[in-house]
């Protein structure tokens, strides 16, 4: 897989502060509410000698996580499954320009693992593929909507830039969008869901702030790019 552009990594982190989410790791030996139980007159520590003695000759393994299973792509293992799938079945209508792309967008939802469960890719046709993207689920049955997707990208990638989220998604409501989407073709419908979709693609592989910053003007005005994939690339 190739190397994610600061872009994309500055996606990732600005979007996890935009939806509030706090990640923290647990401190070392905490476990439960009340922590690791001590034993009084050791000043809370039980060396390896007392626990073998008082559970026989067994000397019990400390327990441990189980391995991550997730060995796709992504960080996450529901991105992961999502976009393997995307960039297998919608070869010929990506909806990504690349697998890091994809995983970019999924894990910068306010819930990756609800984002790849909307948009499962079940077919390979075009209407199925595009369904399975941003121009998926409008928002019903607790999915993310369409104009909440694209811009939690927006608010992300332009940080500080008007509107606002709750404003975007309102000025969203009203952009055209197509039955079928082609995240690698030239389009020419200026203003239109696809076009700034695209805009944003192109902003997560700028590592220029300044022509990220003029992307995100573009996304705006909803300007046409030239994408920079085209069908059939790996």
């Amino acid at each position: 897989m190739r190397k994610r552009s600061a872009a994309v990594w500055t996606l990732a982190t600005l979007a996890a502060w935009l939806v509030g989410c706090q990640v923290i790791a647990p401190l070392p030996g905490v476990g439960g509410e009340g922590g690791d139980s001590t034993t009084e007159g050791h000043g809370g520590a039980v060396d390896a000698g007392e626990r073998q003695a008082s559970q026989g000759s067994q000397i019990m393994p400390d327990p441990t996580p189980p391995a991550s299973e997730n060995n796709g792509p992504c960080e996450n293992a529901e991105c992961s499954t999502h976009c393997a799938r995307s960039m297998d079945l919608c070869e010929l209508t990506p909806q990504y320009p690349s697998v890091e792309t994809c995983c970019a967008v999924c894990e910068a939802m306010p819930s990756p693992a609800a984002y790849a469960g909307c948009r499962a890719v079940e077919a390979g046709d075009p209407a199925g593929c595009t369904g399975s993207g941003l121009l998926g689920p409008s928002g019903d049955d607790g999915c993310i909507g369409q104009c909440e997707a694209i811009c939690t990208l927006y608010a992300a990638l332009c940080p500080g830039m008007p509107p606002d989220l709750e404003s975007c998604v309102l000025m969203c409501s009203p952009w055209s969008t197509a039955a079928v989407f082609n995240a690698c073709s030239t389009l020419k419908a200026e203003g239109s869901f696809e076009c700034r979709l695209q805009q944003i693609y192109l902003a997560l592989d700028e590592p220029d702030p300044a022509k990220r910053d003029g992307a995100c003007q573009d996304i705006l005005q909803g300007r046409c790019p030239k994408p920079k994939c085209e069908v059939g690339d790996d």
